[in-house]
């Protein structure tokens, strides 16, 4: 498989091995400037290997904690009979 590959602005290209369980071997090197994480984009010209920045958890878990709600309003209080119905209509 040929990929080219966007490291820091810069453009190589290499061709990278798939193995039997279809996994990239991609050489220790680049994996070393990439880091622990990267995003595989899709673009007219082929894929892009971009390096990503990995988020820590607690950081993330800040985020989702601190943001504002999606819902709105009330919650709408059922009676078991309705309940029912709309578990059974689920299946």
């Amino acid at each position: 498989m040929f990929v080219p590959l966007s490291i820091s602005g810069k453009v190589e290209q290499i061709n990278l091995k798939i193995d039997s369980k279809g996994r990239l071997y991609i050489p220790a090197e680049i994996r070393k400037e990439i880091g622990d994480t990267a995003t595989l984009k899709k673009t007219s010209e082929g894929y892009l290997i971009i390096p990503g920045k990995r988020e820590e958890f607690l950081e993330e878990f800040r985020k989702v904690i601190t943001s504002e709600p999606r819902r709105t309003g009330q919650p709408e209080c059922c009676s078991p009979e309705k309940m029912k119905s709309i578990w059974c209509k689920a299946k």
